[in-house]
């Protein structure tokens, strides 16, 4: 068994949200990363779980706290209603 590579993936849309950015009231994409064990780039145990969202209105990319981005994504709905303004945090501007 080895680390196998990041996996990064579409997960969905955030209930309606206001962006910390722009101030806009948006539906953000969800992307999900994951890493963990695995054999030939199958993942069998996932380690870690990573949320980020990104504003369709000024393209700025937010990471979604820790223990919400857990939970969320056990998930695999699209209704996120624990993601909301009050537990993202920006991290860059995307061109």
């Amino acid at each position: 068994m080895h680390i196998s590579a990041d996996k990064i993936q579409e997960f969905g849309l955030t209930e309606s949200i206001k962006c910390p950015r722009c101030g806009k009231d948006v539906y953000m994409k969800l992307l999900k990363a994951t890493n963990g064990l695995g054999v030939f780039n199958v993942s069998l145990v996932n380690l870690n779980i990573d949320l980020f969202a990104i504003c369709p209105e000024c393209n700025s990319m937010f990471t979604v706290d820790d223990s919400i981005a857990k939970r969320a994504g056990k998930n695999n709905s699209n209704q996120f209603t624990m993601i909301n303004d009050k537990n993202i945090k920006f991290l860059r501007e995307l061109k």
